[in-house]
């Protein structure tokens, strides 16, 4: 791990441990934590040079960024948000198969039928912001061009699409291409996790611009020597023998 990700991480944490946040900031520093969590994990597959698990965890953290600017811009929203999650919570139980478990279980699906019953008819399959993907995206902030230069490419491969191995109609691993995706995605990751934190000190008026400012030229600074090995991963991207990054 590089030093600039023990200062994210860390910087991360110096806000999910602020003290007597109101309801609203502290959903918002859970999902800072899961954020958090899952850029560790991005940060632990790219350094093994797994690119595909990489990306796949792009996605992921792409995701909840999302989520949680949107919910730290919209505290209006944040009884939507808890809807949702207790729908998805009340939902797993009915599905799960292990006999003990489910008679053990019997008695709470019984009990939570009518409110399983109302959230199932208030979100459907819907988002919990009910906002299409580019919307949400937008409403995030993130740059127009987002979705198709990052967000489309992560998703084909969190989703295990053709595309991943699929070029001039030929299917087939790429492992040196697949090896070389693991530089773009961790610097994203780092991007993300510095653009979220912007936002959360906009929104909650933490007064850590400065701190964040430091952060955003640490991670430009270990960034900008990689771009060449960003750009030869595009290459490789579309070459059937892809060079090896430099």
């Amino acid at each position: 791990m590089f030093t600039v990700d023990k200062k994210i991480v860390e910087f991360i944490d110096s806000i999910t441990e602020k003290k007597d946040p109101t309801e609203h900031f502290e959903a918002v520093q859970a999902q800072l934590a899961f954020a958090k969590n899952i850029f560790l994990g991005l940060i632990c597959v790219c350094a093994e040079k797994n690119g595909l698990a990489g990306e796949s965890l792009v996605r992921t953290l792409f995701e909840i960024a999302t989520n949680t600017i949107i919910l730290a811009k919209h505290p209006d929203r944040l009884a939507q948000f808890a809807r949702h999650g207790r729908l998805t919570e009340l939902r797993m139980i009915r599905f799960i198969e292990q006999p003990e478990l489910k008679e053990r279980l019997a008695d709470v699906i019984k009990a939570t039928d009518k409110e399983f019953q109302d959230l199932w008819e208030e979100f459907n399959e819907r988002p919990w912001h009910n906002l299409k993907t580019k919307d949400a995206l937008a409403d995030a902030e993130f740059e127009a061009g987002m979705y198709d230069r990052y967000f489309r490419r992560a998703s084909a491969i969190a989703h295990g699409q053709p595309y991943v191995t699929v070029r001039e109609g030929k299917v087939a691993a790429r492992p040196i291409a697949w090896s070389n995706l693991s530089v773009g995605a961790a610097n994203l990751g780092r991007l993300l996790m510095v653009f979220l934190a912007q936002i959360v000190n906009r929104e909650f008026h933490l007064n850590l611009n400065v701190e964040i400012e430091k952060l955003d030229t640490d991670v430009h600074a270990l960034i900008n020597p990689h771009k060449k090995a960003i750009l030869n991963a595009v290459d490789a991207e579309h070459k059937a023998e892809p060079a090896t990054p430099v």
